[in-house]
């Protein structure tokens, strides 16, 4: 079954010299429940401070809330895991090349309240050529669509 759900995504991404960046953004989505018992949100996000540009975001939770997938096409294309101290390997593509990206989770949560509410919080370290380039935190709040 489909639902209409709001997606609430916090990152924070702190980067050695840098002020630490925060990015939020909220986005009606549709949610399902898979057969093998995870959890699919797909959403579109505006990209570039309203300039046309749109990334289509497919985030799928395990059954078990012990992992996530997060795959995003459009004008940046990557398809990112998380889990506890898992290491994936990834490219990440943009309109200017293709770089090859390794993401480390530190700390990995998801809960659900009833069948309303999925909240995960990820902190990872996103490395290139196994160099830190930021220690980075996501906050993904699902929940029903409020209806008018």
């Amino acid at each position: 079954m489909n639902r209409n759900v709001d997606v609430f995504v916090t990152g924070i991404h702190v980067r050695d010299g840098e002020p630490t960046e925060k990015v939020e953004s909220t986005n009606l989505g549709i949610y399902r429940h898979l057969e093998d018992g995870s959890h699919l949100v797909e959403y579109d996000e505006n990209q570039d401070m309203g300039a046309g540009m749109k990334v289509h975001n497919r985030v799928q939770i395990g059954a078990d809330l012990r992992n996530m997938e997060i795959e995003r096409e459009g004008s940046t294309n990557s398809h990112l895991s998380f889990g506890n101290n898992m290491v994936y390997d990834t490219e990440y593509s943009t309109p200017y090349g293709s770089m090859h990206m390794k993401v480390r989770t530190s700390s990995f949560d998801c809960s659900e309240r009833g069948d309303s509410e999925i909240k995960v919080v990820a902190e990872y370290d996103l490395m290139i050529d196994d160099n830190l380039v930021s220690r980075s935190m996501i906050v993904i709040d699902i929940k029903n669509a409020e209806t008018a």
